[in-house]
């Protein structure tokens, strides 16, 4: 799996994912040059097949989970005393994305969720079958 991640200052993003990289590389061609020199494109080796997740945390990298690192990931979240904490944003792939204007973040129309102490207590009580609603798809 190829992923176009920019990082722009303090600003992060996914501007792409591509399941074939020379999809990617005619995608990074069409980004304007002054979005470019933020855009990299890495290759995710245990990665290979949709669906996939991104996880977004504040001030950490992303990371590309497949469906066994999200339940592991969910059973050791626990929950914060600070209730409107997010604790990650969870983004769903199950297909090549690209933004319509190369290079940008549109990441908001992926399918996601905000994984909050709710969201943990779901789970808690229900299981994974909670994780293969509209949201997740696990």
């Amino acid at each position: 799996m190829f992923i176009i991640l920019v990082t722009k200052g303090s600003t992060k993003w996914v501007s792409g994912v591509f399941q074939a990289e020379e999809v990617a590389r005619k995608y990074m061609d069409l980004i304007p040059d002054e979005l470019k020199v933020y855009q990299e494109l890495i290759q995710i080796e245990n990665i290979i097949t949709y669906p996939f997740y991104i996880i977004e945390r504040q001030d950490s990298p992303f990371r590309f989970l497949g469906k066994d690192e999200v339940i592991s990931l969910f059973d050791h979240t626990d929950v914060s005393e600070d209730e409107d904490k997010v604790h990650f944003n969870i983004y769903t792939i199950d297909s090549d994305y690209r933004p319509k204007k190369p290079g940008t973040d549109y990441m908001g129309i992926l399918r996601h969720a905000h994984v909050t102490n709710d969201v943990i207590e779901k789970y808690r009580e229900e299981g994974t079958s909670f994780l293969n609603n509209e949201d997740f798809l696990i």
